[in-house]
């Protein structure tokens, strides 16, 4: 463990960290930054922290952090670098590579789907859900927000690097329908049939494709979806959010196919 000392908003690799607030830089340098204790605690888990940035009166919870540097910074650096209102003053920086080395699909793994998610909230809230119930494998597809984005990591609250995450075109997905994956759709202008009368079986592998949250999915998707699934709700009610309806699905896909 390395320890440094940085004072100045100005400082050359302040200004370069900054930068990281933008989707461009982040690919183009393969960092990331993220905030807060908890999901630094989850990120050194998974040995992705190069670097955590804090006050000295938290150099003393870091003793144990392994092979990463420790920069001493003020309140002004860690508000420069901040997208939070609440940072905890602390900020780490991942090395998105590390992240590429362990981005494998699992063979045994359901697949959630997200297209043109815009909400950083919802994004994160599925995340978060998918892995609690065995959809580690997500693709990301047509502009769904950056998961990189402040309020994606905290909704996601750490999930985002236990699940692996793709961006796929339409012939990828095409090409996984192809290798025996099933894809569900929920678009209510389509002929459907109620999640409740649904039996999924255990010997197939299913794509759960959800879209954005005004528009649902393109036409693209609908066009080779193998299920169009409705959620029976109260008729007072238009829809529920792509959340809620992620979580409800996710849920009995994997209630059916574990045996519960």
């Amino acid at each position: 463990m390395q320890y440094r000392e940085i004072n100045s908003t100005q400082n050359d690799h302040v200004k370069l960290l900054t930068k990281l607030k933008e989707k461009k830089y982040r690919k183009e340098l393969n960092l990331a930054l993220i905030e807060g204790w908890n999901i630094i605690e989850e990120a050194l888990q998974q040995k992705l922290l190069i670097e955590i940035l804090t006050l000295e009166s938290n150099s003393l919870k870091l003793k144990n952090v392994g092979d990463v540097l420790i920069t001493i910074c003020s309140e002004p650096i860690l508000e420069k670098l901040s997208q939070s209102k609440n940072s905890q003053n602390i900020i780490g920086v991942i090395d998105l590579n590390k992240i590429s080395e362990n981005n494998f699909f699992k063979s045994d793994q359901h697949i959630l789907l997200l297209e043109n998610i815009q909400d950083p909230g919802n994004l994160g809230t599925l995340i978060r859900t998918a892995l609690g119930f065995n959809f580690t494998n997500i693709i990301l597809y047509n502009h769904t927000v950056d998961i990189f984005n402040d309020k994606v990591l905290r909704a996601s609250q750490g999930a985002i690097f236990k699940a692996a995450i793709k961006e796929f075109n339409l012939e990828e997905i095409k090409a996984l329908q192809a290798n025996q994956y099933k894809m569900i759709t929920t678009d209510l202008k389509e002929k459907n049939i109620f999640l409740q009368e649904c039996q999924f079986n255990k010997a197939d592998r299913y794509i759960l494709a959800l879209g954005n949250e005004g528009h649902g999915l393109s036409p693209a998707l609908q066009k080779i979806s193998n299920y169009n699934i409705q959620i029976k709700i109260n008729p007072k009610l238009d829809s529920l959010n792509v959340a809620q309806a992620g979580t409800i699905l996710m849920y009995e896909i994997n209630r059916q196919l574990e045996g519960k």
